[in-house]
């Protein structure tokens, strides 16, 4: 009945257009094969075919070559494994950016442990081998982390094909700004040396942001960070990639896209309704996500899992599909937009937040009666009552809920 009701409304909408079918919304991108199976691997053949082109620079100037990345990291990789380090193990990254923390992550992904980057204030991720490449966290209703867990297949079938697509070729210089915790910095770290791109590392000033912005070709980052800059700032940057949070419309306007594309390849979209059947093309649903790049799932969570992942019913091959959260309107040409969420979860800086989360961790203080959290423009505003209860508590309690270091508190 719903595609009967969108044909008759197409058909009164366009009565000189040809109407025979109403497509379902179902977008496939195209089959491709991925050349190799660890990320680890995709880095050993770059070293080995440019062994003197840069790897990574620093905010100092200091560089290293894929050669000598190679070798460090191998030789790390020995001592971890002479330690006792190996698949299934955890390892503790507590290293700032620099080529140090590049050198350890290569190394650990090769000794198959699992790697954990913290930082004050800021998310934890986790970086893997063999099976699984990384676990990153994300922010949950309860307020502590979900660990969503990421494979080599996942990583290679994105960082190994869709750099080329945008035109990033080795030699590529590529700017390194966010920080590890956040899942993009997959794109900048493991995507420029899967790929033979010369890595630049910021420093930890604002005049640093600068230097490294107009020194780059491509920047990988969120809306919310580019918006601080104009287009004198990065007067050379030839790619800008963007995702992570919503994109203002006045900084949208800078290029030509106005949607959110069309499925990368060996994966595919579906905008479905609740009960998980497609919606005819031209009009909105859940957005589903289906195809080699839905992970294996969220971490010691298999009750979340299994209502976030289930079985894909149109890949030709099976599989499972993700339920993003996302409201998405999929057109006839295959391009998507995105219209909002179904739920409460925002992004602020780049990282997912739930407002009951939050709400909920601020009524859980002692003396609070009722809370609220906003998302107003791009802060977090905490809305809390009686008047009496420490502003600072409630600021402690929402930076530890959420992991963002600056919120706004009104009693």
């Amino acid at each position: 009945m719903r595609y009967l009701c969108s044909f008759r409304r197409r058909a009164l909408q366009s009565p000189c257009k040809p109407t025979e079918t109403v497509v379902p919304s179902l977008a496939f991108g195209p089959t491709i094969s991925v050349p190799y199976d660890t990320v680890h691997d995709a880095f050993r053949a770059q070293a080995e075919a440019h062994p003197s082109q840069t790897a990574v620079v620093d905010f100092t100037g200091h560089s290293v070559s894929y050669g000598e990345l190679d070798r460090l990291s191998v030789q790390l990789s020995v001592r971890l494994r002479a330690e006792g380090v190996g698949s299934g193990a955890r390892v503790c990254l507590l290293i700032e950016r620099s080529i140090a923390q590049t050198v350890a992550i290569m190394a650990v992904l090769r000794a198959g442990a699992t790697s954990e980057s913290s930082y004050a204030g800021s998310l934890s991720a986790s970086l893997a081998s063999f099976d699984n490449a990384y676990i990153i966290y994300t922010s949950g209703t309860t307020g502590r982390p979900k660990g969503v867990i990421v494979s080599h297949f996942n990583v290679c079938n994105l960082l190994c094909l869709s750099p080329g697509n945008l035109g990033i070729r080795p030699g590529t210089r590529v700017a390194q700004l966010l920080n590890v915790a956040f899942d993009m910095c997959a794109w900048e770290i493991l995507g420029c040396l899967m790929n033979g791109n010369t890595l630049h590392l910021r420093g930890p000033h604002r005049q640093d942001w600068i230097k490294i912005l107009k020194t780059v070709d491509v920047v990988i980052s969120t809306p919310s960070i580019l918006a601080q800059h104009g287009p004198a700032d990065y007067p050379n940057i030839r790619i800008v990639a963007m995702a992570g949070e919503p994109c203002p419309q006045e900084l949208a306007d800078r290029g030509a896209l106005n949607t959110i594309g069309s499925p990368t390849p060996n994966n595919s979209v579906y905008v479905l309704d609740s009960d998980l059947r497609p919606v005819p093309r031209g009009e909105a649903g859940i957005m589903w996500a289906g195809g080699n790049g839905v992970c294996k799932g969220y971490l010691n969570l298999p009750d979340l899992t299994s209502g976030k992942f289930v079985r894909d019913p149109f890949a030709p091959q099976g599989g499972v599909m993700y339920n993003t959260g996302d409201i998405g309107r999929l057109w006839d040409d295959g391009q998507l937009d995105h219209l909002g969420r179904v739920d409460d979860q925002v992004k602020i800086k780049g990282f997912r937040v739930e407002l009951d989360g939050v709400s909920a961790a601020i009524h859980a203080c002692p003396d609070v009666t009722t809370a609220c959290a906003l998302l107003v423009e791009q802060d977090l505003w905490a809305f809390y009552a009686p008047e009496h209860v420490s502003a600072s508590q409630i600021s402690c309690v929402v930076v530890d809920t959420t992991y963002l270091s600056l919120v706004k508190v009104q009693s």
